[in-house]
């Protein structure tokens, strides 16, 4: 039997984890890897929930996946057993060095942070923006602080440190204390979901309106505490099951010998906003979806993008697309196409312009796409459409008697 034409067999290798199961964000971190090593991978995988399990489990292991604080200890243990290692939710790249392929897997903080204050910029004008930080030293809470105060140029910023233990009685007596204190209405963009929930509490305590005085956003998207917030807390979740995802790539990449020793940093961007009470009653948006169709009714005749539209109103594309389908059933795409479909009407009925030069001056790629889109969207051609418009508009005569 010739073996060289055989079939390799996948080796199997061996991978730890160390996640917090009782927080959801990492649940469904934990649906994206399995995800992705079900489908690419022979893995025998061991979930840890603890730094110091992590660190007896390396010696057997063929690659690692932090994501506890303080690895340090596990990463100097990775480094002795050679064996390839992934941090996950640092700010920071693993230090160089080590000898074995690393990483960082995260999500885009600053990005998040920068999303939120699109958000708040879409609902209407503020006082004040206002960021509740986490823990001190959290560094993924500095960033988001960061991309979010960075955002607002034109009115005054704030950010609340808690000195005491966060969503303790001294904890919420000092934060409504602080948020009487700052100007309305006033942004306030929590850490995370659980300070979003003590950021409501206070507000409760101060008696302050949610959200006509103080309009609040989380991230995380827990639902066990967003739902049940009082009033229930709009947050924004970052694609964390794509988070999973990228990490067991990453790892697998690591352990097959196609990394370099160089650190690497994996940024996961994707993200959405999921709106609930604690931001809802300013959220017709009608303003910002308003704007957007001004600009594509005056730029009709031009080939512009979603990417065009989003960059003239200073809001990103995402948040424009969930506006769109929130206020009127469509994307934005659908919008641009439309806008540009009725250009060509009017065109249609009050020029002499030949079908080729509407094609032209309306940015459509070639006639033939063009008249296709036409008659799918109207039922009609084009050059049947002019001639109803035409026969429409001749004057009638009177008939004498």
């Amino acid at each position: 039997m010739d073996m060289s034409s055989a079939p390799s067999i996948e080796p199997i290798r061996k991978v730890v984890l160390a996640v917090d199961l009782s927080d959801a964000s990492w649940r469904d971190f934990l649906m994206g890897f399995f995800d992705y090593a079900k489908r690419n991978t022979h893995w025998f995988m061991r979930v840890v929930q603890s730094n110091e399990e992590l660190e007896k489990s390396v010696a057997e292991s063929h690659g690692v996946v932090i994501g506890i604080q303080n690895p340090g200890r596990v990463i100097s243990a990775c480094a002795r057993h050679k064996v390839p290692f992934a941090v996950v939710a640092s700010e920071s790249l693993p230090p160089p060095g080590t000898g074995v392929p690393s990483a960082c897997v995260r999500n885009d903080n600053e990005g998040i942070g920068r999303f939120c204050a699109e958000c708040f910029m879409s609902l209407g004008r503020f006082a004040a923006a206002a960021f509740v930080s986490s823990r001190a030293g959290d560094d993924w809470s500095a960033a988001r602080e960061r991309g979010f105060l960075g955002n607002f140029l034109d009115v005054s910023r704030h950010t609340f440190r808690t000195k005491t233990e966060p969503g303790s009685d001294d904890d919420i007596k000092a934060l409504s204390e602080w948020l009487a204190a700052l100007p309305k209405p006033v942004a306030v963009m929590a850490a995370w979901d659980i300070r979003g929930m003590h950021v409501l509490n206070a507000c409760r305590v101060a008696g302050i309106d949610v959200p006509r005085q103080v309009a609040v956003i989380g991230v995380g998207d827990d639902r066990l505490f967003c739902d049940f917030s009082t009033p229930p807390l709009t947050s924004i979740t970052p694609d964390h099951v794509l988070e999973g995802q990228l990490a067991a790539k990453t790892i697998d990449e690591m352990m097959r010998g196609k990394c370099g020793m160089k650190p690497r940093l994996v940024l996961n961007t994707a993200k959405r906003l999921v709106e609930r009470e604690s931001t809802r009653p300013l959220a017709p948006a009608t303003t910002l979806v308003e704007r957007a169709l001004s600009f594509i009714a005056g730029n009709a005749s031009r080939n512009i993008k979603a990417g065009d539209v989003a960059s003239a109103l200073g809001v990103s594309r995402s948040l424009l697309d969930l506006r769109f389908k929130e206020l009127r059933g469509e994307t934005l795409a659908h919008a641009i196409a439309s806008g540009r479909l009725g250009e060509v009407k009017r065109l249609l009925a009050g020029t002499g312009l030949s079908i080729r030069a509407i094609t032209s001056t309306c940015g459509f790629a070639n006639p033939n796409h063009l008249k296709n889109l036409f008659r799918r969207k109207f039922g009609i051609s084009m050059r049947e459409w002019r001639n109803e418009q035409k026969t429409q508009s001749k004057p009638t005569t009177a008939r004498s008697s």
